[in-house]
């Protein structure tokens, strides 16, 4: 939907050549395989010919880490800098990423020579993004020459960011060799000609930085400099950090582009763009990447993400206190439930701002998005995104609608062994079998990602085993194709997995940790596994988030325990059926959490029979408050307790007097 306003004398950013987000695909099929090497019996609907199939093992990168397990970032960034004239520069630099919660590693300790240390060399790999600080005398030290070679290496094999800071250098000097980069490597520690392949390599790792985009100095003020610098790094590395696939972003290049061009920034009206596409299919990802590659375009930016049941009073202001939280640093109290003064507020400090919004997971709530959207008197140039969990909210938009393409057979070859192997290609002994399951996944980012995951560090027979349960499964099944992996889950995770999908969907991380381990539950660890195998995210402000895929297939697990009958399901999100279950006496000791929305104190009061029923009850909620936990039965013996003593209560007015109390009584 174009809304056009006026034209003005300007145009802003008129072309648009993003970076490639990733090394291009290389040509894989290059020697004969033998289908008799591997005993798997093939699916009549797989699409590919063995006789003809070819890899090629030649181009393929090196494992950096053992395949036995999925190599996490340790780092948010590693510095390399040449100590003796950027000291001073690089430690604000330090300071300022650890205040913005960036984890930086920085060496001050190790002595610097020719050969660089293990350590370093570990640091880096371990690393999601690195910083170059290019000083006059950076091509002087041989050990900085090798940490950058090491760097754009990672970044060729592994998809790592790399910053450059330019201090009183020219980039062109870095890839035409003039100026301090003509004597390469000449320190005290120097090389001969005895080194001069490593020379050469070191001479081709500069021309490689120099052809990348840097931040220079010049005559800036450093204070400020480092501040603008750390706002454009952290806002690459969050839009990396809250997505299931940023790490690995196969194939979004030309989306990107394609989503960019129907953006059309350079034109000064309001408009408003659709992303269509089937859940799993990455469309949050896409969005992600491209909004924080071009928020620093817009006076204003805000993502808003899990946008759902706005079209109430309370959702609305809900979502006004997000808005005002992201976009402004004050207003957003003083209106409290007031929708319309916090819409006047808006009006008033946008007015003639460029805008940039994104509003993810709407549910049909087109009409009640446009109506805020054009209350709000977005300035010209802005644009607003809306990402629907289904596209027939898109229904009615008269805008443009970009719709998000699957992947074709080399990209989900791709992304799947980037998740199983942390390398571009599969290992040889497993390369059938890889192609055979990603055939089933139907181009969707979301499988891909978390069956490789799954998979990673499993023997063959292991693969054979899954890939046997996936021949039963109706092709491009997604929800089926990741029950594998659920259930693949030890006890402890699988219990995790549940009490999130149900219950603890954008809860704090630290929260949940907490409620769940005075469950007995080893919350630390179990998290930390479903992290690895893809199954929740965690965001920069360390809630705990999956996507809606998994969360709905969560829940129908559960629902599958007794399909007619709620009362004996282990877990009850549903307001309207644990209201029920309270009121009918009906709780059984099959009920292990329960989470109540809105209800009258009275009622839990008058049917607190019903949770002492709920023998195996260990997790208790009201609306948002921080969940109740304790160790089964203990919770459910507490809360009928506390209930009971009030059921004899004359004046419910005493009984809310207490419940006031509640939420933060801890009844553990």
């Amino acid at each position: 939907m174009t809304i056009q306003f006026r034209q003005l004398k300007y145009k802003l950013f008129p072309t648009f050549s993003p970076p490639p987000l990733y090394p291009g695909l290389l040509n894989r099929r290059t020697s004969q395989f033998q289908l008799q090497s591997l005993p798997i019996s093939l699916p009549s609907f797989f699409p590919l010919h063995y006789s003809s199939l070819k890899h090629s093992h030649k181009a393929r990168p090196q494992l950096c880490f053992p395949p036995s397990s999925i190599p996490r970032w340790v780092h948010d960034t590693f510095i390399s800098y040449k100590q003796a004239d950027t000291r001073n520069f690089v430690s604000h630099l330090h300071v300022a990423l650890e205040r913005n919660k960036i984890r930086t590693f920085i060496d001050c300790s190790l002595e610097r020579g020719v050969e660089i240390a293990p350590t370093i060399l570990e640091a880096i790999e371990r690393s999601r993004s690195a910083i170059v600080v290019i000083s006059q005398t950076f091509a002087s030290s041989p050990w900085c020459l090798e940490e950058l070679d090491k760097i754009l290496e990672c970044k060729e094999k592994k998809g790592q960011l790399v910053f450059l800071i330019f201090m009183d250098v020219d980039p062109r000097e870095m890839r035409e060799q003039s100026g301090p980069f003509k004597q390469i490597g000449q320190s005290k520690k120097g090389f001969g000609k005895a080194n001069a392949d490593k020379v050469r390599k070191w001479r081709d790792a500069l021309r490689k930085a120099g052809n990348l985009t840097g931040w220079p100095l010049e005559n800036r003020l450093e204070a400020e400099f480092i501040q603008s610098v750390v706002e454009k790094i952290s806002r690459r590395l969050s839009g990396l950090g809250t997505n299931l696939l940023a790490f690995h972003p196969v194939g979004l290049d030309s989306q990107l582009q394609g989503l960019y061009s129907l953006l059309q920034l350079e034109v000064e009206d309001v408009r408003i763009v659709g992303i269509s596409g089937t859940s799993g299919i990455g469309r949050t990802t896409l969005v992600q990447i491209l909004y924080h590659q071009i928020a620093n375009q817009f006076d204003r930016s805000c993502f808003l993400g899990n946008v759902k049941n706005i079209s109430s009073h309370d959702g609305l202001v809900k979502m006004q206190k997000t808005l005002f939280g992201d976009i402004f640093s004050d207003g957003v109290s003083e209106f409290g439930d007031d929708v319309h003064g916090a819409i006047k507020f808006m009006r008033r400090k946008l007015h003639k701002k460029r805008v940039l919004l994104v509003f993810d997971d709407v549910e049909g709530l087109l009409e009640p998005l446009s109506n805020l959207i054009k209350a709000m008197n977005l300035g010209l140039g802005s644009r607003v995104i809306l990402i629907p969990r289904h596209e027939e909210t898109l229904i009615g938009l008269s805008g443009d609608i970009y719709k998000v393409r699957a992947m074709n057979d080399d990209q989900a070859i791709e992304l799947f062994s980037w998740n199983a192997f942390q390398e571009r290609y599969p290992k040889s002994d497993y390369e059938i079998l890889s192609n055979c399951l990603t055939s089933v996944s139907k181009g969707l980012p979301l499988v891909l990602t978390v069956m490789g995951s799954f998979l990673n560090g499993k023997s063959v027979k292991e693969w054979q085993v899954a890939f046997d349960r996936l021949k039963e499964i109706p092709q491009g099944n997604g929800h089926e194709i990741m029950r594998i992996v659920i259930d693949g889950l030890e006890a402890n995770e699988r219990t995790i997995f549940l009490d999130i999908a149900c219950f603890l969907h954008g809860y704090d991380k630290e929260e949940i940790i907490k409620s769940l381990s005075q469950c007995s539950i080893h919350a630390n660890s179990g998290i930390e596994i479903l992290a690895q195998k893809s199954l929740i995210y965690i965001d920069k402000n360390n809630k705990i988030w999956m996507h809606d895929l998994l969360q709905e297939m969560g829940r129908q697990i559960v629902i599958q325990e007794c399909p007619t009958n709620p009362s004996k399901r282990s877990r009850i999100w549903c307001h309207e059926d644990a209201l029920q279950v309270v009121r009918q006496h009906s709780g059984t000791d099959a009920i292990e959490g329960i989470k109540l929305d809105k209800v009258d104190v009275e009622d839990l009061i008058v049917n607190a029979n019903s949770f002492k029923k709920m023998k195996k009850l260990r997790l208790f909620m009201m609306a948002d408050h921080v969940p109740h936990c304790g160790l089964a039965g203990h919770l459910s013996k507490k809360l009928w307790k506390q209930f009971g003593r009030t059921q004899k209560l004359v004046s419910s007015r005493v009984g809310r007097r207490w419940w006031s109390k509640f939420p933060s009584s801890g009844l553990t």
